[in-house]
């Protein structure tokens, strides 16, 4: 079986748009930059761009088991005000 490469994305919070768009953006520039997107590379860039974008408390959080690793996925909590203290 060839690996697939996969991302489940959480976005909070999901009812603003315009943070939806500009994560949306960055995780096509992390693409277009040849980062691989399920890797923490990628997540730490899309955060660096977010901030840069308006978003100054932005924060993505990684979690990958070890099956998803083998299997190239991961899963990002996206926030746009970083997480709840």
């Amino acid at each position: 079986m060839a690996p697939r490469a996969g991302l489940t994305t959480k976005i909070i919070p999901w009812e603003d748009q315009d943070f939806v768009r500009a994560f949306q953006q960055a995780r096509a520039d992390v693409v277009a930059e040849g980062l691989t997107i399920n890797g923490p590379m990628a997540a730490a860039r899309a955060e660096e761009l977010l901030r840069s974008a308006g978003y100054p408390h932005a924060r993505v959080d990684v979690e990958r088991t070890i099956d998803e690793t083998l299997v190239h996925t991961a899963r990002w909590t996206v926030w746009r005000d970083g997480p709840p203290a």
